[in-house]
């Protein structure tokens, strides 16, 4: 989102670069023509440039992401700091229980959003509304999966972002769960429930870096590279998100092509327009 307003912005610049030049210097001599002229006749150009030549770099990590998405490297405990993937089953045997709702779990991240009106303050009037997280809670982190042959490992946090790949509850209510203890909560007039869970001996896919832990266990975890997308889901949503995740970085890589495109479109009218006013 920044990066397309920082570019909005520029092409702005542009646009008033380009009356600038046209408009206000195409009669005025070349040594009687001031910063405004140096600015969007040698540095805009250069900018654009530069911009163009980081957004096409892109394209290809982002080629590159679509296809590691369909096609990781097949889990072996030799690959260490190799991308892979790792069907097993999660051989948790604590139990949890969800704390907004119910019922018994393997692992489980829970979120809690409540929502309450205040009055406005002076000279407004009315009331406005506001909102704020008021639990935040995750059982144990480290979750084991195992297959025919291995035995990993995956810290669940380092995935926080990737839980839509999980089972979830959503509900809005107003009343307080019976389960959350919450002070003051006569003035809470809604409360949004989030929570996302596995299932005790439930197939989990993993796609990420495989690492060894210093006492020897092998962990899976989140790439942090744009070109490795990373994975956590239970089997039966998968396909979906692995299908999500390449057709995405396809029409990222399009996205990349079409500002490329633009801004040396940019670049040469910005030249031409140079040329017509000297």
């Amino acid at each position: 989102m920044a990066e397309n307003i920082f570019i909005s912005i520029l092409l702005l610049l542009f646009t008033a670069g380009i009356q600038h030049i046209s408009l206000l210097f195409h009669a005025v001599p070349v040594a009687e023509r001031g910063v405004p002229y140096l600015f969007f006749s040698y540095i805009l150009p250069v900018l654009f440039l530069f911009i163009a030549f980081c957004q096409w770099r892109k394209i290809e990590a982002f080629k590159r992401r679509a296809w590691m998405a369909e096609n990781p490297a097949p889990f072996s405990p030799d690959l260490i700091d190799c991308y892979v993937l790792f069907n097993g089953r999660i051989a948790e045997e604590q139990t949890h229980r969800l704390p907004l709702s119910d019922g018994e779990c393997a692992y489980y991240s829970a979120l809690m959003i409540v929502e309450w009106q205040v009055k406005k303050k002076k000279p407004d009037k009315g009331w406005e509304t506001l909102r704020k997280p008021l639990v935040r809670e995750q059982s144990s982190e480290e979750v084991e999966l195992v297959d025919k042959n291995h035995r990993v490992y995956i810290d669940v946090a380092e995935f926080t972002e990737l839980c839509n790949g999980l089972h979830t509850k959503e509900k809005t209510q107003t009343q307080c769960p019976p389960r959350v203890k919450v002070r003051d909560n006569f003035k809470y007039k809604k409360y949004q429930l989030t929570e996302h869970f596995i299932l005790h001996n439930e197939y989990v896919t993993v796609q990420g870096r495989l690492a060894r832990n210093r006492d020897g266990r092998l962990f899976i975890r989140p790439t942090r590279r744009l070109e490795f997308p990373t994975l956590l889901s239970v089997q039966t949503k998968t396909s979906q998100f692995i299908t999500y995740t390449a057709n995405k970085a396809r029409n990222d890589a399009w996205n990349r092509r079409i500002r490329v495109a633009v801004l040396l479109l940019n670049v040469g009218l910005l030249l031409y327009f140079w040329w017509f006013a000297a």
